[in-house]
């Protein structure tokens, strides 16, 4: 069986809804391509033979794809300048699920199109690429179509920035502690070549319910445990994940 990759996410600690959306429900959200940080996403060379009605098609086309985009380096000092608020938010790590596909970005020169690229699959191919500047981001991304906002996630751990505000980070660990015991925490040291990063905890431990109480079982602990994968069931899609 061959490993799962792991991927990250450089979050910043100022909203604190969307970083508990990702953490609790365990989902990245998927972005249209204007809402991107590069305004140069999904913006093509037109060939001067395509008619302005095949154009206005490639816009419409371009509006059906969402996009979550994450990063392959797991401790990048330009990522956690300008993702994660100057070392002030935190890093995430996660694993896709089985199925999810996923794409390297190019930061090679896009392809020019001409009439008969337009469609869905150039569509596809072209929101994989970005302009070569933006390659220290060593970025991946998901693409969505149609109506899906999100993309179920296996968050594996949550590390804070040395510059994260230290109130910020208490009352998360605290909600953690609560809500996602067995996920593990970390605090960025400023000294990291010399002690590396600080482990903070994987919370309580848990354990699940079975027909034969061994010494280990805990009804408290059990509903607990069942309580957390409903709410993260509640919030994915009926396919599977």
């Amino acid at each position: 069986m061959s490993k799962m990759q792991t991927f990250y996410k450089y979050k910043s600690l100022n909203n604190f809804e969307f970083l508990l959306d990702l953490l609790l429900k365990e989902r990245l959200y998927a972005a249209r391509h204007h809402e991107l940080n590069d305004p140069m996403e999904g913006v093509i060379k037109i060939d001067r033979t395509i008619p302005k009605e095949k154009e206005l098609e490639w816009g419409e086309l371009i509006k059906d794809f969402r996009v979550v985009c994450f990063s392959r380096d797991k401790d990048s000092p330009l990522m956690w300048s300008h993702y994660a608020d100057g070392a002030r938010g935190c890093l995430i790590e996660f694993q896709l699920l089985d199925g999810q596909e996923v794409h390297k970005v190019s930061y090679l020169k896009k392809p020019s199109l001409t009439e008969r690229h337009i469609s869905r699959e150039k569509v596809a191919e072209i929101l994989i690429y970005k302009e070569k500047p933006w390659k220290y981001e060593a970025e991946s991304r998901c693409l969505l179509e149609g109506n899906e906002e999100f993309l179920p996630v296996s968050i594996k751990s949550v590390t804070f920035g040395d510059r994260a505000d230290k109130s910020k980070v208490d009352m998360l660990l605290h909600i953690l502690t609560l809500c996602k015991p067995g996920l593990k925490t970390y605090i960025k040291s400023e000294q990291e070549l010399v002690k590396g990063d600080q482990f903070v905890s994987t919370g309580s431990q848990i354990y699940m319910a079975d027909q034969i109480r061994t010494q280990d079982y805990c009804p408290k602990c059990s509903e607990i445990k069942l309580t957390q994968d409903n709410f993260v069931g509640l919030c994915r899609d009926r396919k599977g994940f």
